[in-house]
């Protein structure tokens, strides 16, 4: 503590000299940032009873602010999941207190910081259920928990006596579930609760049961594009931590119990001693005593090491169970590949029939092996999706297998989860066909009409061949205009063969000039001569990703346009003049590249919208209701967004947005 105290004077001594210096130059201007906070974490984040934000999470962004040369303006949020939604959607510019786990959905979009500060859950009972929870196998009468989404992984509870456990959103609704009685214990951040019950001294009524349960971190989200407003709150952090201000504040708004509580005992001590210095008689005595306290304080800690122990070996043993009950196959790996653990399904996959670990390594196996050649971790850097590969398996064929690389909670151990999906896959596929059997029905339709009318003028220049063949202007004629229908029925024919080969499975880099073109041109020979079909590219760009699919997905959506111009014109009975247009447009928006499908046709509502891209949802009498849903899917199995907007009897907009592929 004296240290802790000098090293402070000595801050606010260099602070001093340089508030005598000279003032500096002015520095570069604020940049102004709108942060969402959700204001149901105290007290690290929450408004007082004048609607006033206070708390760590607050004093630490204002620092961060100050030395960021940020002018932040606070938007406050009933609910984490709404505060990154609109972050997602562009209406703040970062989230400040969020879990990883916060996201979402919106991986893909955005990033978190480092760590801003940390905090333990602990299991807080009702003391009044409290043998329902330190006795589960005296009492068979089980309890309800709760738990906020994000602090606790579902596989942790397993080892607890629960009946049912209800998630909640935030800190406050926990305590308040647990102060009316609708939860018997709630696993709950240890700082908040401690909070919430010193507030309301009611420390009396409720007992800590499980002092240690897991860590939770608290960040910062911001969207990836925003690199500079990321690196600046990033780096911030960092020097902020590594100051004494961060102590500070810390210490200001985090009470450490334990802590005050030891320096409490060791205050009374050194007063005690100062008391009876003089009388020795007294000082034998006390000193038996204090003994006696410390021999008490080492068994406390001693019974508190064993129940640590406890605890490790039952996370040991439910990581084992963990991986042994895996639908697919998991292995536990050192980082040089060395297997610790696997279940009978890799077992299996592998043909060992032990169930013993096996003393080998990953490559000498099969189907593991050649994934772990193919995407090894490197730098312990963890995959952030799922990812397909094919492997030949003799006599059965080929097989797809889905794989993922997880972080253990063991330094340089990793956990692989390996599924066969070959039939998975295969059903896929079969679905990806139908639909693409539906689009070519139709388009096969206008390309035997758009045939036939090149062929007629090659047969009526072919009829005149005998008569005019030696006409010069005929000659002329028939060399500038029959090769130019044969090409035109070329260029038909190839168009309908690369749309119509089969699907290959592996991603490519894609120019979206060509597959606008080409699904353009099988969607015209379609559309009615009233329908303008116009095609747009305004970036020549390039993306990452399965051509088919996207394909496919632009040539759906091509063909529920022309077919809502159509039912549009019908009902206009031909007085759309000049016609409706369908537009097909490529161009980049905020470093992605958006492919929109626009048309004035009938629009939809906004239940339809909200409606349209679940599967079987049609409003039409013959549509199968597939045609939207596929369409999302393939957009989103290719790391793209999908978005609709629509107005009824006036137009639809259905934008696919991917992340542009740039090569270095």
């Amino acid at each position: 503590m004296n240290m802790k105290r000098c090293i402070r004077a000595a801050a606010c001594l260099a602070l001093m000299l340089l508030a005598a210096l000279p003032a500096l130059p002015a520095q570069a201007a604020t940049t102004n940032v709108k942060v969402a906070v959700d204001c149901k974490l105290p007290p690290f984040q929450y408004q007082d009873s004048d609607g006033k934000l206070k708390g760590m999470h607050i004093e630490l962004m204002n620092e961060i602010a100050e030395r960021g040369k940020l002018n932040v303006e606070y938007v406050v949020f009933e609910r984490t999941m709404d505060a990154v939604d609109a972050l997602a959607a562009g209406e703040v510019d970062a989230v400040l207190g969020a879990l990883p786990e916060d996201m979402g959905g919106h991986e893909s979009a955005l990033s978190i910081t480092r760590e801003l500060s940390s905090a333990s859950t602990c299991m807080v009972v009702d003391n009044d259920k409290l043998g329902r929870v330190l006795n589960p196998d005296e009492n068979p009468h089980r309890y309800i928990a709760a738990f906020e989404l994000g602090t606790m992984k579902l596989y942790q509870l397993s080892q607890l006596n629960i009946m049912y456990t209800a998630i909640m959103g935030n800190q406050i609704q926990l305590y308040e579930a647990l102060r009316n009685g609708e939860v018997d214990a709630i696993i709950t951040v240890k700082d908040s609760v401690q909070h919430l019950m010193d507030q309301d001294d009611v420390n009396d009524r409720y007992t800590i049961a499980l002092n240690y349960m897991t860590s939770v971190s608290y960040s910062i989200l911001v969207r990836k594009n925003d690199r500079v407003l990321y690196r600046t709150l990033d780096e911030t952090i960092g020097q902020l931590r590594a100051s004494d201000r961060y102590e500070q504040i810390l210490d200001k708004w985090i009470v450490n119990v334990e802590l005050e509580t030891a320096q409490a005992r060791i205050h009374k001590l050194l007063i005690f001693i100062a008391i009876i210095a003089g009388v020795a008689a007294v000082i034998i005595g006390n000193t038996m005593y204090m003994n006696a306290r410390l021999k008490g304080l080492v068994a406390e800690k001693t019974r508190e090491i064993s129940r640590r122990m406890d605890q490790l070996e039952v996370a040991g043993e439910l990581r084992n169970r963990l991986i042994e009950h895996s639908p697919g196959g998991s292995m536990l790996l050192h980082a040089n590949g060395d297997v610790l653990l696997m279940n009978s399904v890799a077992r299996s996959m592998v043909g060992n029939s032990e169930e013993s670990a096996p003393a080998e390594n990953i490559q000498d196996m099969p189907v593991f092996g050649s994934i772990w050649e193919k995407a090894a971790p490197k730098g312990g850097v963890m995959m952030e999706r799922p990812e397909l590969i094919v492997l030949d398996a003799g006599e059965s064929g080929k097989r797809t297998y889905r794989y993922q690389y997880h972080a253990s909670s063991t330094p340089d151990e990793i956990v692989l989860l390996v599924e066969d999906v070959t039939r998975e896959e295969r059903e896929k596929q079969e679905v990806f066909e139908e639909s693409k059997n539906q689009s070519l029905n139709r388009i096969i339709a206008g390309i035997a009409h758009e045939i036939k009318n090149p062929l007629m003028s090659i047969r009526a220049f072919a009829s005149l061949i005998r008569r005019q063949g030696d006409d010069p202007e005929f000659q002329a004629s028939f060399g500038e205009y029959v090769p130019k229908e044969v090409d035109r029925i070329n260029r038909l024919i190839e168009t309908l063969i690369n749309y119509a080969r089969p699907p290959r499975g592996q991603k490519e880099r894609i120019f979206i000039g060509d597959l606008i073109e080409d699904c353009v041109c099988l969607a015209h020979v379609s559309a009615k001569k009233e329908i303008v079909l116009q095609c747009e590219v305004a970036a020549p760009a390039y993306v990452y990703g399965n051509k088919d699919q996207i394909r496919q997905a632009l040539i759906n959506l091509l063909i529920n346009s022309i077919e809502s111009v159509e039912a549009k014109l019908s009902t206009l009975g031909g007085e759309a003049v000049g016609g409706l247009c369908v537009r097909v447009s490529g161009f980049r928006r905020a470093g992605s590249i958006v492919i929109e499908v626009y048309d004035e046709g009938l629009g939809m509502s906004e239940d339809d919208v909200v409606k349209c891209t679940e599967p079987f949802f049609t409003t039409k009498k013959t549509g199968t209701g597939m045609g939207l849903a596929l369409a999302k899917q393939f957009v989103q199995e290719n790391a793209g967004q999908f978005e609709i907007e629509s107005t009824p009897g006036a137009f639809t907009a259905i934008r696919m947005i991917f992340e542009e592929d740039i090569q270095e």
